[in-house]
């Protein structure tokens, strides 16, 4: 949940109002403060479009929606005068647009306004309903008018009258460099530049990202230096504004606002947009709050713009179990839902051996007898198909810890986040592979889903190819459970590697792969024997799981386990292998091996979400990318090197 000490010193006080004034139940009341709302964007200058295409966006501080019916955004000099109508998202935005809503053709505009802007300044002041002053803004700090780069606000919460709180945009959208419903272009230390060096849109384009660091003097040539320091949800969303027909979504969990309110867009506009969730047993802790959240979110994008359940903005939503709404009040209200639901029937369903009722907005995987499966398996994928030719996966979940780490990192535009990478491919073949694989999930191939017909987990069949050539790039593609994809990278430890083998990775119980590696290193299958045998072998595991028994990080290392079992023998390494606990600020995510890397044996990426697990190969949906190339390795090379140097290894 939302948390800051002003939101919850907000809410204390409302709860006590609540007792001694009668609110009608009509009215949704929040107690208003400066820079409650602000003054975030400024497109003073217009747009490369048309110097009259101005535009102003607002951004809601607080974690509850606001009703602007009556408040005013007036200049001193009397133009522009608008009266404001509609609602501002909790921790949302607000789109002012001159004229048309055809001014910022990537965001729907809230209300439309005339008057123009003066390009060398004006004083602007918001107000709300009661004429306080909420905000305002004295003359432009910021902002290029040649390169139609608008001025963006860097501390929402700092006043707007401060020179140094405002920044001129460095990311392009369609009318020059702003980010209209986005998060600003916030300059970060140099240290950590979001760095885009081999970034392509040509046919057959293979963008490797990473969000935390990665050491470039590594790089095989200075065209071949990795995309790092990413923030992973822009890149994600210029490719969700730039699609025109559809959009299929399969996520493990949802919360970023603005990757939330780029699909919704998208659904406004005509694009079909279709998602699968996962769904949590809303009974387990370690997930509760995060599921609420995303539920309430999820109920949101299906209800579309226009807040109504069954008309053409929706975004269709499918899960491996059901989903009901969420019914406190309070938050519903918070996140800009009706207060109780409507839209939705009230149902009583049996799901697993359980009957559970509740208000349904997403179905889920039907048995044969008309009951559901419970929600205890995890679809795990976190990839997006758009307009089917270009394929986003990776090992980063749509969330703000994810990406942020916390709600205040993502104000400021810190990536605070798990360590993570993601791959962008524009590919037709690719994309209609991993249809077929969501269309199997989702039960058709049109927009309704078919839930007598779809499939999850182990009850889904092997149906796609397994090797496709991208420009000369052979690219293998893994859907678990049923393809074998783990199976597949030991035979590939085992026929393929011949000089090395770097990974970073998140979870690691399968014992064949490690026992292939530790053949490779040491030339034995048996506990406490071998030789090493030049084979190098260098990794980092996430640390919560250094200590498991089950780690592949005990034997790596040599010691004994604190139990066994069948599938996790603890055949340990005679010969300690340089692999460490990671020292990442948050988690590494990472679920990558990287095979002979600057060598001329067949350079080779495993990458994806599967995890090197029983879980990750035969119970959780899945996808696993095995890349054959010199220049992607070399790109996964230069961050390992950052993760490695930093978990205490050295590279020779």
């Amino acid at each position: 949940m939302r948390k800051k000490f002003l939101s919850y010193f907000m809410a204390a006080l409302i709860l006590v109002l609540s007792f001694l004034v009668p609110i009608p139940s009509s009215l949704h009341v929040i107690a208003l403060s400066e820079n409650t709302v602000v003054i975030n964007e400024i497109s003073w200058m217009g747009t490369t479009i048309n110097y009259n295409n101005e535009w102003i966006e607002l951004y809601n501080n607080s974690t509850a929606s606001i009703n602007l019916n009556g408040w005013t955004l007036k200049a001193k000099d009397g133009t522009p005068s608008i009266t404001l109508s509609g609602t501002i998202p909790a921790n949302g935005y607000f789109l002012l647009e001159r004229t048309s809503d055809a001014t910022v053709t990537e965001a729907a505009a809230n209300q439309i306004y005339t008057g123009a802007l003066g390009n060398e300044g004006e004083y602007l002041e918001l107000r709300d309903s009661s004429n306080n002053l909420i905000d305002s803004v004295d003359t432009w700090y910021s902002g290029n008018n040649t390169t139609k780069a608008t001025m963006e606000r860097i501390d929402p919460l700092q006043s707007g009258l401060l020179s140094s709180n405002w920044n001129t945009a460095t990311m392009t959208y369609s009318g020059g460099l702003g980010t209209p419903k986005a998060f600003n272009s916030i300059p970060v230390p140099p240290s950590n530049m979001e760095q885009l060096n081999t970034v392509s849109d040509a046919l057959g384009a293979i963008n490797i990202y990473f969000n935390k660091s990665a050491v470039t003097s590594y790089a095989s040539s200075t065209s071949n230096k990795a995309n790092y320091h990413v923030n992973l949800e822009n890149r994600l969303i210029k490719r969700i504004n730039a699609a025109t027909t559809s959009i299929d979504v399969a996520t493990y969990e949802i919360n970023l606002p603005n990757l939330i309110a780029a699909l919704m867009n998208k659904a406004s506009k005509g694009v079909k947009v279709r998602l699968i969730a996962d769904a949590k047993n809303p009974g387990d802790a370690d997930y509760s709050d995060r599921y609420t959240e995303m539920r309430l979110y999820l109920e949101k994008m299906i209800r579309g713009y226009d807040g109504v359940v069954g008309t053409s903005d929706d975004i269709i939503i499918l899960a491996d179990s059901p989903i009901f709404a969420v019914e406190d009040t309070a938050l519903r209200t918070s996140y800009g839902l009706p207060a109780t639901v409507t839209g939705f029937t009230y149902k009583t369903l049996k799901v697993g051996t359980s009957n559970i009722s509740g208000y349904l907005i997403a179905e889920g995987e039907k048995k044969t007898d008309g009951s559901y499966y419970a929600a205890a398996d995890q679809m795990h994928n976190k990839f997006m198909i758009i307009d089917n030719s270009w394929v986003w996966t990776g090992s980063w979940n749509f969330t703000i810890t994810c990406t942020y780490g916390s709600e205040e990192n993502m104000r400021k535009g810190i990536l605070g986040g798990n360590s993570q990478h993601s791959i962008e491919i524009n590919w037709p073949t690719l994309a209609s592979i991993y249809k077929t694989e969501f269309d199997e999930m989702w039960g058709s191939s049109t927009l309704t889903p078919n839930t007598a017909v779809s499939n999850f987990h182990g009850r889904k069949i092997d149906n796609t190819t397994h090797s496709i050539n991208i420009n000369g790039k052979t690219v293998e593609i893994y859907f678990s459970p049923g393809d074998n994809a783990m199976e597949r990278v030991v035979e590939l430890v085992n026929n393929e590697a011949h000089h090395k083998a770097y990974f970073t990775i998140f979870a690691w119980s399968h014992q064949a792969l490690t026992d292939a590696l530790k053949y490779k290193w040491e030339g034995s299958y048996l506990d406490m024997e071998g030789t090493k045998t030049g084979f190098d072998v260098r990794g980092v595991f996430e640390g919560e799981y250094w200590n498991q028994w089950w780690s592949a990080s005990v034997d790596m290392t040599g010691r004994t386990a604190s139990q066994t079992s069948t599938n996790n023998p603890n055949i340990r390494w005679n010969n300690p292998a340089p692999v460490y606990k990671d020292a990442e600020d948050r988690k590494l995510h990472s679920k990558t091996m990287i095979i002979d890397v600057n060598t001329s044996s067949d350079p080779t990426v495993i990458a994806g979400s599967t995890n090197w697990s029983n879980n990750g190969e035969n119970v959780n949906d899945e996808n696993m990318l095995i890349i054959h190339d010199a220049n992607i390795a070399n790109q996964f090379l230069q961050e390992f090197v950052a993760r490695y140097q930093a978990a205490g290894g050295t590279m020779q």
